[in-house]
């Protein structure tokens, strides 16, 4: 491509015709010829944003890149120009991943470290392992917490090992290390250097250390003043008792978490289930009534049959949905009553559970 084509490619992309900018874009886009090069690396030091983006873009295309060239545009104040960069680094796999690792080292800007280590974020790559564990050592904590939740995808011991070095750092680090830890395999020895954390002073800290510890979590923990915490414990906690004490809870979010661990488990508790089908709170009572349909019998079904009354659809959906799992005469004559319900949506849900009762 000549350089007076290319001057008029860059007009049409500023110009006020969507048409001609998309073509003008496209082109560009889709340049493989070596003679472009010099043009596209011009118009990315001086045009405007989306010039910028497109020539980002179009240096997909060129497999032999410096890369140290680019690495301004992570940072770039415009969204699209710093997407736009990360691509083509992520293209660059191993090579620029190497330059972005020298920056790391090499540069005192913040903002820049921030975006680098953003960008080996989205790699998803084993290589890109190494510089990330290296950032946690970043003497600024914003390019530390960046890197602890970038961490999260990977399992092996020098991350977990990297991301438990950061349980004493300044709160929002220590929230990304907790994050980034969960669904981990812990030893006593790491569940002991997650314990304290329970007693943070910020209740989102709290709330991260229950997950990472899971069904480890202690059953004091249930009593925790902010109810998101107490939640987590709930979805969390292997403990019977203590999910029993969460269905009870002040907080709704609370008690609804409490019965989808029930259930998530396998444990029938018919006669709380049924008591929560009174809940005030919709989704509890939703919830209860998924649950019941794991169960059977006489009391269950009338409770069920009185619960397709309830104000919300989508408490009367799964409480069909739930009798047609059981079965029996009694479901099937119930379903029958409410399927020609005025909401086609709810009517269609009726239908389908009174087909699956059917065939039981």
């Amino acid at each position: 491509m000549n350089e007076k084509t290319f001057a008029r490619l860059l007009l049409d992309l500023n110009s006020e015709d969507y048409a001609k900018v998309e073509e003008a874009a496209n082109t560009i886009s889709a340049l493989r010829d070596s003679n472009a090069l010099p043009l596209i690396l011009s118009a990315l030091e001086t045009g405007s944003p989306l010039i910028k983006r497109v020539m980002l873009w179009a240096l997909q295309n060129y497999p032999s890149l410096d890369y140290s060239l680019f690495v301004s545009y992570l940072s770039s104040p415009d969204s699209d120009v710093s997407e736009a960069a990360q691509v083509l680094f992520m293209v660059g796999k191993e090579k620029s991943v190497d330059v972005l690792s020298q920056v790391l080292h090499s540069s005192a800007d913040e903002k820049l470290i921030c975006s680098v280590v953003e960008t080996l974020g989205q790699y998803r790559e084993e290589y890109v392992c190494s510089p990330l564990i290296s950032a946690l050592t970043s003497p600024f904590p914003s390019v530390r917490e960046v890197a602890a939740y970038a961490l999260a995808v990977y399992r092996t011991p020098a991350v977990t090992e990297g991301l438990f070095s950061l349980l004493s750092d300044v709160t929002p680090v220590v929230h990304a290390a907790l994050t980034a830890l969960r669904h981990r395999s812990l030893d006593e020895n790491r569940i002991n250097l997650i314990l304290p954390l329970l007693m943070h002073e910020e209740s989102a800290v709290r709330v991260a250390a229950v997950h990472v510890l899971d069904a480890h979590v202690p059953d004091s923990a249930a009593d925790d003043a902010d109810s998101k915490v107490r939640r987590a414990v709930a979805e969390t906690t292997a403990n019977v008792d203590v999910i029993k004490k969460l269905c009870r809870d002040s907080d709704s979010s609370v008690r609804m978490a409490a019965v989808d661990n029930l259930q998530k488990l396998g444990i029938n508790m018919d006669e709380m289930f049924i008591s929560l089908l009174k809940d005030e709170n919709p989704g509890v009572r939703r919830a209860a009534a998924s649950a019941l349909g794991n169960s059977s019998g006489d009391t269950v079904i009338s409770a069920l049959i009185e619960a397709l009354s309830d104000v919300k659809p989508g408490v009367c959906a799964t409480v069909a949905s739930s009798l047609g799992k059981i079965g029996g005469e009694e479901a099937i004559s119930a379903l029958k009553k409410y399927e020609n319900n005025r909401n086609p949506i709810l009517s269609g849900i009726i239908k389908n559970a009174l087909s699956e009762a059917l065939k039981k």
